[in-house]
Order: C-alpha cells, then sequence, then structure tokens
C-alpha cells in the first residue's frame, strides 16, 4: 500500500525534547537523512518492488509511505501487521494507543494520544471511556513510556512501573474475546528491553520480525529477535517485537 501523505514534525520529537533529543536517539546523521528521505521519498517510492511479510499464513503487503519515512524504516512492516488486525474490526470496537495508523489508514476507531493533535489528548492510564473494545492496538509507542517523556528518561524500575500500569490499564480496557496487540522496536529502549527478556510483559503470545537485505522482513525466532541492535545495521529498528494478549 502506498502513501503520501505530508508528515508533520513527529509528536515524540516535539515532547521529548527536540532536535537534542532526536540526535540522542537516532544519531546525528539521520537529523540529515530523514528530511532528505522525506523529500525524495515521492520519487522513490514508485521505484519500490512491492513486498510482504508472512505472518500465520498470510502474505502481507508491506506498506510503504512518505510520513515519518515509513517506505525507509521499520513502520513499513508494523502498518502491515496493524492493517491485518484492522480488518474486519469494526471501527467503533478499535482504541489505539498512540496516533499512528490514523496517518495511513484514516481514522474512524477511538485513539489515545496525550501529546498529539487529532487524538483524545489523556494519559492512557488515565482513560475511562465506561466501556471495552474487541481490538486495543498501539504500534512502536510503549518504548517511549518513561523514557521519551519531557524531563528526560527515568530509570529502569521507573519504565517497568509505568509501563505496567499502562498495560494493565489497556488490559482493563479489553472485551472478553478481544484482542490487545502492541509492537516494540528492539533496542531502542533498554529497560523495556530487559522487562521483555524478563518475561514482564506477561503477553500470551510474542512474535519477532527481522530487517534483511533490500527491505525484507521475516519472521525469526526470540533470541534472534530480541540480539536485534537498534541502528544497526540499518537505520531505525532492525527486529521487532508483536505482542499480543486475549481478552
Amino acid at each position: 500500500m502506498r502513501n503520501e501523505s505530508r508528515p508533520p514534525l513527529a509528536g515524540w520529537v516535539r515532547r521529548a525534547g527536540g532536535v537534542g533529543w532526536f540526535i540522542r536517539r537516532f544519531g546525528f546523521a539521520q537529523l540529515f537523512l530523514k528530511p532528505v528521505r522525506t523529500v525524495m521519498a515521492p520519487l522513490v517510492i514508485p521505484l519500490l518492488r512491492e513486498r510482504a511479510v508472512e505472518f500465520r499464513g498470510d502474505s502481507i503487503p508491506l506498506v510503504y509511505a512518505r510520513h515519518n519515512v515509513t517506505w525507509a524504516n521499520e513502520r513499513c512492516v508494523e502498518l502491515a501487521l496493524a492493517r491485518r488486525f484492522l480488518a474486519g474490526v469494526p471501527e467503533e470496537r478499535v482504541l489505539e494507543v498512540g496516533n499512528v495508523t490514523a496517518h495511513y489508514f484514516g481514522g474512524g476507531h477511538t485513539v489515545v494520544d496525550k501529546y498529539e493533535p487529532g487524538a483524545l489528548q489523556v494519559d492512557i492510564v488515565d482513560f475511562a471511556p465506561g466501556r471495552r473494545f474487541d481490538l486495543i492496538l498501539s504500534i512502536s509507542t510503549f518504548e517511549h513510556i518513561a523514557f521519551d517523556e519531557a524531563g528526560g528518561p527515568e530509570g529502569p524500575e521507573a519504565v517497568a512501573a509505568k509501563v505496567r500500569a499502562a498495560l494493565d490499564r489497556c488490559l482493563g480496557l479489553l472485551a472478553p474475546g478481544g484482542t490487545f496487540v502492541i509492537t516494540v522496536p528492539m533496542g531502542y529502549n533498554p529497560a523495556l528491553d530487559a522487562m521483555i527478556a524478563a518475561d514482564g510483559l506477561g503477553c500470551g503470545r510474542a512474535t519477532w520480525f527481522k530487517r534483511l537485505p533490500r527491505r525484507d522482513w521475516r519472521e525469526v525466532g526470540r533470541e534472534e529477535g530480541m540480539g536485534c541492535r537498534y541502528g544497526s545495521p540499518y537505520a531505525f529498528a532492525n527486529g521487532i517485537m508483536l505482542a499480543e494478549w486475549d481478552g
């Protein structure tokens, strides 16, 4: 799927400390390369060969888009997986934590993002809609909790506690028979990586995906997935975890 939406300044850049934060997280080179990739996207995307990720017997096309240079990073596979989970679920029964998919697939479902306009600007732990959801989805958001907030990163114990509180709140909003699913880029947040290594998320299922040359992504085992480094050998995430809970 190709989408040419214009990218706003990323919400996490605005709220976590601006340019200095971006350089610390992604490296000085990306300060220049990311805008270049964004400008070049309309020329590059039509030339890219369509690729897909295999997941539970399905071959799901990757999502190439200009927004957030999705054509060049892990978001292409995260959105492919998100689209699979969204398929067939009525939008009024979907909650998204972090305003991501609306930039690619359009809106309609409930989105909670305490920083970004266009969503319900409330912390998920304080969200009390008075109803439950069949699908709760979060794309590359939980790694920022207590790590990219204003004021700088908190310690591992604080990260674990705040991530746990957010997970528990989401589970409390999940309808019986529903699915709660998040994606996490490996190697980005050391405290969250340690929590995952210790099975601290408590998810029912975990699937790992690794980036290969030529923008290919494939499912790998836990050890290989957790061994992926952030920013090497390719810019941004080289491995992601898909975690799922059942209601």
